[in-house]
């Protein structure tokens, strides 16, 4: 009788390891897909901030280029 309780401990145990072992690789793969999501948005936002900082120079470029034609303007005009 001993061994039969011994036995059924050993398969209880041996499932219960089963178990765990799908529960961990489960959780490792959901770690793996939340890294790789966060790498992504990492990227998207990058991209995005290189985009925002490439048109403020633009502009920036622009109102300069705005101010020099302004400043030409208005010195011919005060030579006249």
């Amino acid at each position: 009788m001993h061994a039969t309780e011994l036995a059924r401990e050993r398969d209880f145990l041996s499932t219960k390891v089963q178990a765990l072992q799908n529960e961990l690789g489960e959780a490792q793969r959901e770690v793996v897909s939340v890294r790789r999501s966060i790498v992504e948005e990492k990227q998207s936002l990058e991209q995005r901030l290189d985009d925002e900082r490439k048109a403020k120079e633009r502009v920036r470029q622009q109102l300069d280029s705005r101010m020099e034609e302004l400043q030409k303007r208005k010195s011919k005009f005060a030579c006249l």
